[in-house]
């Protein structure tokens, strides 16, 4: 019997004696129904019991449904339930068949659903349980079904191991960082889900589901794409969906994947989840790929590692094998597809090189852009760019640019952005493909502002021509919507060179 509180199961659409897969109907803790597929460890006799791993998929998708399938270069439902895994896939609510609204992985609505699922594979006969009620279970999954691993390992302590790939921290800093506003990203996001959530609602096994997203994402796509800012009840809203204030209570060990060109959930919202869970004595890992929300446009590297990673990190901590070796604590692949690794992160710091300059840049509004580059940054032709020294030898550049801009100018509205690129003149392409927003006010008066870029990974040489690019606007964050210049500016910037080999901790 399931506990009080816990899903109730309505219907369940195949059982045989012996291990089988099979569809169903829970119900949520608020009675919302979640359709859901069990699928039994390859080979799994009738009477024998494995490991569960929950998967779940991306924003606006419904349920993987073809087991004996992997998808890309991450860990697959084939490759978990062919290492001895059961695996469980659902349509979160607000998409597929599942009703509801969808509160981006919010712990009290989307976090609750999971706590429903993991009571559900308490109940079933081929799942191995640590205790009544309590099965051995884990999770997995990019993106949205990264960020709800998080969330859900925050509120269910029975969850024993997560593997979060390319989730975030905040929204409000993925979304909106520094209150620059990603046009391009909000409106897929905003218009795609809603799509495919009332599509896929139509014919399900729970029957006809209009589910939709939550009202304050719509809002929020409104205000962001018309007026270019958050109100502050949305960016309230914002924060409260995902893991950023709930992670001090995680103790699942997590291995976080996140990928170099991820313009929607750059590494520096990996670091900050990473950060938490080492500080707290968590076992966690950090690797950084070329992929994510994005494709890679260098080589990246050897394909099976990521899901080589995933799957030793759950054989250790779901199978409890400590035989099994996860590696160092940090593993990244650098701009030439070569893997490489180091005992933590930050790796200890082996200098720096810079740039510096000065110029003017002017700003005028600018039209919006197709929706090709909404959501990929690449060189601008207006800019103001300035040369970074080369290393005197090969040397990895991981980690945070910094920025220093002291300025003064005019324009209307005074308060606004410049943007900041790092590129690869022999290339021409954007390390990383990322761009960072610089907050400046041209009101006349001599100010500085200073910045983190966005975090990078590359291996620099003497050859190397790299360069700094500061930008009047940028297709992934929208037009800008000042007119006047910044006539006189100065700027200095470095880029981190580490020691792979140390700790910088």
């Amino acid at each position: 019997m399931l506990s009080v509180g816990a899903a109730s199961i309505l219907m369940t659409l195949s059982w045989t004696a012996a291990a089988s897969a099979r569809d169903v109907v829970v119900r949520s803790f608020d009675g919302t129904p979640i359709v859901a597929h069990f699928y039994p460890a390859s080979g799994l006799a009738a009477g024998e019991q494995a490991p569960t791993v929950l998967i779940g998929p991306g924003y606006g998708n419904r349920a993987d449904t073809k087991p004996e399938q992997n998808v890309g270069d991450r860990i697959g439902s084939a490759n978990l339930r062919n290492a001895g895994f059961n695996v469980v896939t659902w349509d979160p609510r607000g998409f597929g068949g599942s009703g509801g609204v969808a509160m981006f992985d919010s712990a009290a609505f989307e976090g609750r659903d999971v706590q429903a699922l993991v009571d559900y594979v308490a109940d079933q006969r081929e799942a191995l349980l640590d205790a009544a009620g309590d099965p051995r279970v884990g999770m997995s999954g990019s993106s949205y079904g990264g960020a709800i691993q998080l969330v859900a390992a925050a509120i269910e302590p029975r969850l024993d191991a997560i593997v979060p790939d390319v989730a975030w921290h905040s929204l409000v800093t993925s979304f909106a960082r520094d209150g620059a506003f990603k046009a391009g990203w909000l409106l897929l996001i905003c218009a795609g889900g809603e799509v495919l959530g009332l599509a896929d609602g139509l014919i399900n096994p729970a029957g006809v589901q209009l589910g939709s997203t939550a009202p304050q994402l719509k809002t929020m796509c409104v205000e962001g794409n018309v007026a270019g800012r958050l109100s502050p009840a949305t960016t309230s809203w914002l924060a409260e969906r995902g893991p950023a204030g709930l992670l001090d209570a995680i103790r699942a060990p997590a291995l976080i994947t996140q990928g170099t060109i991820d313009t929607l959930f750059p590494p520096e919202q990996a670091v900050a989840n990473y950060d938490v869970l080492r500080r707290n004595g968590v076992p966690v890992k950090m690797l950084w790929y070329c992929g994510g929300h994005g494709t890679c446009p260098t080589p990246a590297g050897e394909a099976a590692v990521l899901r080589r990673a995933g799957l030793n990190w759950l054989r250790r901590w779901l199978m409890r094998d400590k035989t099994v070796h996860t590696g160092p604590r940090f593993e990244w692949v650098d701009d030439r597809g070569a893997w490489r690794s180091g005992p933590d992160y930050p790796l200890a710091s082996d200098g720096s090189v810079g740039a510096s300059g000065a110029g003017s840049l002017g700003l005028l509004p600018s039209a919006s852009v197709t929706l090709g580059p909404l959501v990929l940054e690449t060189p601008a032709l207006s800019r103001l760019e300035f040369v970074y020294d080369a290393p005197p030898a090969a040397a990895d550049v991981v980690g945070e640019p910094t920025i220093s801009l002291s300025y003064r100018g005019r324009a209307l509205p005074a308060s606004t952005f410049v943007y900041a690129q790092v590129v690869d003149a022999r290339t021409q392409r954007v390390v990383g493909a990322q761009v960072t927003p610089i907050p400046v006010v041209l009101d006349g008066r001599q100010r500085t502002v200073k910045r983190k870029l966005e975090a990078i990974a590359l291996r620099a040489h003497p050859s190397s021509n790299l360069r700094l690019r500061l930008l009047p606007s940028t297709a992934l964050y929208g037009p800008q919507r000042s007119t006047g210049s910044v006539a006189s500016l100065s700027v200095t910037s470095t880029l981190p060179i580490v020691d792979a080999t140390r700790s910088g901790r």
